[in-house]
């Protein structure tokens, strides 16, 4: 490990030579996060037999022009974006017999392909994939319902969060889209598990790995469903280990980060309803402009008084769900990272969308 008493110099130094985390067996932090690229997004893909079984079913029907958007909806960390590179790199081998470019596009270069519809330059018909799409649908809606028409021989593949697409759907643009949607679903202990031992194997400096089984199993069982999260809890677990000097992470030790960690899992029977509405409104600003609101922006959203709200919000905080920050006078509240993913589901199959 690397000593407390070396100066900052001479700790960034050592890092350099050799990684702290090769105490506890690894080349490199395996949990940090990334976007798998090209071919690795294919062989890094876990089990999604059901979206799976949607996707090769709705395909036909979106190249033949009887759909023109093909929606991926899901709380935030459920894998959209990996499930929306592993359509994107299984369709770009098919152009040719498709008739159809097939094209990965985000808020900065949409207005570059809508330029090019608009001047007649897309001569072949196209596939276009987008991620964040309420990204692109705050900048660009007008823009992005126009080109989603099976006159102009363009589709859209697109993921969504949930709580974004659910308030798209109330808009009045809407009317124009007919779309198909595949909702992305948690993932089974055994999935998460799988994530995580890919990881793990990639950055392994022997063949043995520190986690267990069992500790393993415990992750997983605390993410509920979210492979985000079982990815940043298990970040959170490679510093545990280093901090106590542990080269093994068993149960036990598991346990004691989770205690540690003190962060309960999600359980919506335990809310009120004022306090769903609380965290709706907090989930629904984390998704879209900032991160966090004041008491007073949560009060007139929910058309509470401020006292009110700051009631609610004192709760959310002693349960530990959320966060809070003092920026310019003024305190922020926003929901734990950790818990966007499991809470926005919740929220969503207790019918609060």
């Amino acid at each position: 490990m690397l000593q407390t008493n070396d100066s900052f110099k001479e700790k960034v130094l050592k890092g350099l030579e050799e990684s702290e985390f090769s105490e506890i067996g690894f080349k490199k932090n395996p949990f940090l996060p990334f976007i798998p690229k090209g071919k690795e997004a294919i062989s890094k893909f876990v089990n999604r037999k059901k979206e799976t079984t949607l996707l090769v079913r709705y395909l036909p029907e979106l190249f033949n022009g009887f759909i023109s958007l093909l929606v991926l909806s899901g709380s935030k960390g459920i894998g959209k974006t990996h499930f929306l590179l592993y359509i994107y790199n299984e369709l770009s081998d098919m152009e040719e017999e498709t008739g159809h470019e097939i094209k990965l596009i985000n808020k900065d270069n949409f207005k570059e392909l809508y330029n090019k519809y608009k001047t007649g330059e897309l001569t072949k018909p196209q596939v276009i994939l987008t991620d964040d799409t309420e990204k692109i649908w705050d900048k660009f809606r007008e823009e992005f319902a126009e080109m989603v028409d099976g006159e102009n021989n363009i589709k859209f593949i697109s993921a969504w969060k949930s709580s974004n697409w659910n308030q798209i759907k109330q808009d009045n643009v809407y009317s124009s889209i007919k779309p198909a949607c595949i909702k992305m679903n948690k993932l089974s202990d055994e999935d998460l598990i799988q994530i995580i031992n890919t990881r793990i194997r990639d950055s392994l400096i022997s063949k043995q790995s520190p986690f267990s089984d069992s500790s393993l199993l415990l992750m997983a069982n605390f993410s509920e469903g979210i492979p985000y999260s079982m990815v940043y809890f298990c970040e959170k677990l490679i510093h545990f280990a280093l901090d106590n000097n542990l080269k093994e992470i068993g149960e036990e030790s598991t346990r004691n980060f989770i205690e540690e960690l003190n962060i309960k899992k999600f359980d919506i029977t335990s809310f009120t309803p004022s306090q769903l509405k609380v965290l709706k409104v907090l989930i629904n600003i984390t998704n879209s402009k900032k991160r966090g609101a004041t008491s007073s922006e949560v009060a007139d959203e929910l058309e509470l008084g401020r006292t009110g709200a700051l009631r609610h919000l004192k709760v959310l905080l002693d349960k530990n769900i959320l966060d809070e920050k003092l920026e310019d006078k003024r305190r922020f509240y926003f929901v734990k990272p950790c818990l966007i993913g499991q809470i926005e589901s919740s929220l969503l199959e207790g019918g609060i969308d």
